[in-house]
């Protein structure tokens, strides 16, 4: 079996470590990607101490040929390129804390509904706008909760975190009423699979 512990750009630089149950780590080339692998007799257990050895199992494949099919048609190589010299920040915009109005009627309640949709747009031009123009690509999450008013993720080139940065500051500066909280820099997890895979 080998069991695959991440594909990364060929040549492979394998880290001077033992894989998962001490096995030693190889590469096998597919195309211009290497995937990194340790070769094991039987499927390996999702133990306690393969799960540390190895805190994210990317995938066990019966074999070379195995492993080229499952790579083949994924765009790694598109995907990989996207994320390549970038970090991933996030955002959480919360809205002050209080309780729901009500609504007499179902008409009531859907006008609110409405308002609320187009507040939390509006909050999003003025907010998620010119972060994303920071950034090679973002998602966004309006309303998650009643107090949770926004979520958004951004991959940014490690050049421009100071300057994503500083707009961060300046929008908390210019909405005292919300608190904003950036997180990061995270490697790119949001965005770490094909665009089409995501939407």
């Amino acid at each position: 079996m080998l069991y695959v512990y991440a594909f990364v750009s060929a040549p492979a630089s394998l880290p001077d470590v033992s894989g998962v149950g001490g096995s030693p780590l190889g590469a096998r080339r597919i195309d211009v990607l290497d995937a990194v692998v340790s070769e094991h007799e039987l499927p390996v257990d999702a133990s306690e101490t393969a799960v540390l050895e190895h805190a994210r199992v990317v995938g066990m494949h019966a074999d070379e040929a195995a492993l080229s099919a499952a790579v083949a048609g994924r765009e790694l190589v598109e995907a990989l390129g996207r994320v390549r010299g970038c970090v991933e920040l996030g955002l959480r915009v919360l809205g002050a804390a209080g309780s729901q109005a009500s609504a007499a009627t179902g008409a009531e309640y859907m006008r609110a509904r409405l308002e609320r949709r187009r507040e939390l747009e509006r909050l999003a031009d003025e907010l998620h706008v010119p972060l994303a123009a920071l950034a090679r690509d973002s998602t966004l999450a309006l309303g998650t909760t009643p107090r949770l008013l926004l979520t958004a993720a951004y991959l940014v080139p490690r050049g421009d975190v100071e300057a994503f940065g500083e707009t961060v500051a300046s929008l908390q500066a210019a909405h005292p009423e919300l608190g904003i909280v950036c997180t990061g820099p995270w490697p790119p997890y949001s965005f770490a699979i094909a665009a089409e895979e995501r939407s």
